[in-house]
């Protein structure tokens, strides 16, 4: 005799693969502050949709066109960095006097965020009023991390505040 375990239900879906795309938008919300976006989705093989139908669960916070948090990690002191790099969709990283107060180079308080995206990035205009946009194409020795956050390396944002006419002092 066998001994085998029957649900008297049937699943009308794959509980793994749900489960699955749970923990991949989880792992990557950890390693971003709690932020996942609609273009981290689709590079963990995650459609996008998923995002709205989790958040419709209570599980994600929407807090801006394909920008999500999940509510469960807690909030940090870099929470609204990693949000703003969010709103470009991952493609922006800090820089100038926002990445001088993130290295704690300076005591400047910028009224904005200010964010280095490519040329060809257009963040969706809700939200940017919070963010002053910098266009330029980086390279990869330009930037950096710093507490999970890309930023500029601090010689490329030092040069970058004194072209931008940041204060020396």
């Amino acid at each position: 005799m066998t001994d085998t375990i029957q649900c008297a239900v049937p699943y009308r879906f794959d509980a793994l693969k749900h489960m699955n795309v749970r923990d991949r938008v989880l792992g990557r919300a950890v390693e971003q502050h709690g932020y996942i976006t609609t273009r981290d989705a689709r590079e963990l093989g995650v459609d996008p949709t998923q995002l709205r139908l989790i958040a419709s669960r209570g599980r994600l916070e929407r807090v801006g066109r394909g920008v999500y948090r999940v509510p469960l990690l807690p909030r940090t002191e870099h929470d609204e960095l990693a949000e703003a790099v969010a709103w470009t969709l991952g493609r922006g990283v800090i820089s100038h006097e926002s990445a001088l107060v993130l290295y704690g180079l300076s005591d400047v308080s910028p009224s904005r965020i200010h964010l280095t995206v490519p040329r060809d990035n257009h963040p969706r205009a809700a939200g940017g009023e919070l963010y002053r946009l910098h266009r330029r194409d980086l390279d990869l020795a330009e930037v950096t991390e710093h507490d999970g956050i890309p930023v500029t390396a601090p010689s490329c944002t030092i040069r970058d505040c004194l072209a931008d006419g940041t204060d020396p002092y």
